[in-house]
């Protein structure tokens, strides 16, 4: 093993570039048999948002709740949902932002100790040199729940990096 460990993580990082298209194409297998599809993101209302969030999962139904608000009050704020996380898809990233927002905030429900939170890190990499400013932001550890309310701190500025975090 020690002698094809090199060849094996070479073949594992060319299997996920790969993946992206099998992804695609399955997604539009998918749409043909149950008239639902799914994109690698979701870009929601993105294309004159000056503020944007950035969320994995179920997080983003509420986000899209909050986001519909604000745009009613006549804010221009955006949503983008990624759904494939590994891999990452950097090229759909980039343009789905490329609007120039003003600020990304980006949700993590996971923390990486002594790190970057892993969507936050996976952002500023694909955006490295050519995106907006950037804001980290992780919630609901322990499966604490994050509200409208919260959301709608993050899009103002108003939030700590630990949103919902008890004081001590």
């Amino acid at each position: 093993m020690p002698d094809y460990y090199f060849e094996l993580k070479h073949q594992v990082e060319a299997a996920q570039e790969a993946a992206l298209s099998v992804i695609e194409q399955v997604s539009g297998e998918f749409a043909l048999l149950s008239g639902r599809r799914y994109e690698l993101v979701d870009a929601y209302r993105l294309d004159d948002a000056d503020r944007v969030l950035v969320c994995l999962g179920s997080t983003a139904g509420t986000a899209k709740d909050v986001v519909d608000e604000l745009r009613a009050e006549g804010e221009a704020v955006g949503l983008l949902q990624i759904h494939s996380f590994r891999p990452f898809p950097v090229a759909t990233v980039r343009e789905a932002l490329d609007h120039d927002p003003t600020v990304v905030c980006v949700l993590d429900r996971a923390e990486s100790p002594g790190g970057a939170a892993p969507l936050y890190a996976e952002l500023a990499a694909a955006l490295y040199g050519v995106g907006p400013e950037l804001e980290s932001y992780v919630y609901g550890l322990g499966g604490r729940d994050l509200h409208a309310a919260d959301l709608r701190e993050i899009l103002a500025g108003n939030a700590a990096h630990y949103v919902g975090l008890r004081s001590s």
